[in-house]
């Protein structure tokens, strides 16, 4: 059931009547959100959701038992959790990966393996709730926070039907305290709630969608056939189209919990206007690169990070797990390692510059120059996310610079659209907060009708597959 489909909007209307009609009854309200969110992903396929019941049991149990205990019986009911959790992912999401590259080892050696049997079909937002609940596990052994009150708790929290595909990844604090407490939703809050989404619609279909049927499919799909120009043009288009697509995704998302009363985090923010990329990592998949940041990065390299060769280790080691979180493939390996190296680079830079006494550019034409070498490194990577194997990159990049120029495939539309995605970047915050402040001041009927009619629009433009969200296959 995808957030752009008739289906979910009926869905999302249900749970909202069902779950405001229990708001004076927290343990039956808490009953009912986890038994929609549940019904939410067997949707997904009911292997999907038993595996989430067996990975909640087991970090439940665990970190129940946590409370009280003594270190040594701490550490050895986190790795308990840790071997479920990383363990489940790997199976599901990277076996047929490790077995296919030591197939391919083995092949060289004349001998062969029996790939099918090891094919295994990963349920849909499996990588996202696994390092949720992987977060909670780490967090509760750390002492950062406290057990869930309950299972019936701690499933809700899990499950939790707007952020279960593609995010964004909670913390419990975000979410698993709140899960209980009185709830209210005025009239202000519900229209921010529906402007979002109405807002997340817009990304994905109007801009989204538009551009991968009308531009980047075809490119990316048969690179030889078009233009360098016309290559250049796609790999923009998607930087836009990935940006529109989850970051309409996560609006949505947010604004679905908020009709319920929740408030979740902010998962984008403007990232194509970063000066540098470890900025543009603090304004891209924010839910993602903080758990990264804390789990991942500091473990290796240290809260610290004094060292310099654990430093620079640790991030590419990091971009590179981060990378294969994404999928079970090399081009994703290469994106990740790709960030790695970059990340270290700017590091680095940074480091010298400050060893020689110079101060980090804040001219207004080094933030520009800054901007522009951040956003084409970025769009390289994105050749490589893209693509479907990195021969299909490198026949991308080949083309690229093949200095064809032909314009015979772009269309107006194409350029409106995307020159709509970039200009949302820059548009002052001010006219999004005032146009959601008019949207929100309309009485409910003019409301409706905005809506009615924003949806009759989306309807117009949208192609007729209903195209999946990106990060949905994570």
């Amino acid at each position: 059931m995808y957030f752009t489909t008739g289906t979910y909007f009926v869905f999302l209307l249900a749970v909202f009547f069902g779950y405001w009609a229990l708001a004076g009854r927290p343990r039956w309200r808490l009953v009912f959100l986890a038994v929609a969110s549940c019904f939410f992903y067997s949707l997904m396929g009911v292997r999907g959701l038993l595996l989430l019941v067996a990975v909640s049991l087991v970090d439940f149990t665990t970190t129940t038992l946590m409370t009280g205990a003594e270190a040594p019986r701490r550490r050895k009911l986190l790795f308990i959790s840790l071997a479920v959790d990383i363990g489940t992912l790997c199976v599901f999401k990277y076996a047929g990966f490790f077995i296919e590259g030591g197939a391919g080892a083995l092949s060289l050696l004349g001998m062969t393996f029996p790939l099918a049997v090891f094919e295994i079909a990963a349920p849909a937002g499996i990588s996202f709730f696994i390092f949720q609940s992987t977060a909670y596990v780490i967090d509760v052994y750390r002492g950062d926070t406290e057990p869930a009150p309950s299972y019936l708790d701690y499933l809700a929290f899990l499950s939790f039907f707007p952020t279960i595909v593609a995010g964004p990844i909670l913390r419990a604090r975000q979410l698993l305290p709140h899960l209980r407490r009185a709830v209210a939703l005025d009239a202000s809050s519900g229209g921010a709630a529906l402007f979002l989404i109405a807002i997340g619609l817009i990304k994905k279909i109007a801009i989204a969608d538009y551009l991968s049927a009308n531009l980047v499919d075809r490119v990316f799909d048969f690179p030889e056939r078009f233009s360098s120009f016309e290559v250049l043009t796609a790999i923009y288009g998607y930087a836009v189209q990935i940006y529109a697509d989850f970051s309409g995704y996560s609006d949505i998302a947010i604004g679905s919990a908020m009709l319920l009363g929740f408030t979740l985090p902010v998962n984008f923010d403007a990232p194509y206007r970063s000066r540098d990329l470890p900025e543009f990592w603090r304004r891209w998949h924010i839910s993602l690169s903080t758990w990264l940041r804390d789990y991942l990065f500091f473990t290796i390299a240290g809260s610290r990070g004094r060292n310099c060769v654990k430093l620079y280790c640790g991030v590419i080691v990091t971009m590179l797990i981060g990378g294969l979180w994404h999928g079970a493939s090399w081009t994703f390996v290469m994106w990740g390692l790709l960030h790695g190296v970059g990340l270290a680079g700017v590091r680095a830079l940074n480091g010298l510059r400050r060893r020689r006494g110079l101060a980090p550019g804040s001219s207004p034409w080094s933030n520009a120059l800054g901007v522009v070498i951040t956003f084409h490194f970025v769009c390289l990577t994105w050749i490589f996310f893209r693509a479907d194997s990195i021969e299909r990159a490198v026949s991308v990049i080949r083309q690229l610079f093949s200095l064809r120029m032909d314009l015979s495939n772009l269309t107006p539309p194409v350029a409106l659209v995307m020159g709509l995605g970039f200009m949302s970047h820059w548009l002052p915050n001010r006219l999004y907060d005032g146009a959601a402040g008019g949207f929100i001041k309309l009485p409910s009927l003019a409301q409706a009708c905005v809506l009615f009619a924003l949806a009759v629009g989306l309807y117009l433009v949208a192609s007729s597959d209903i195209a999946p969200f990106i990060y949905s296959r994570f």
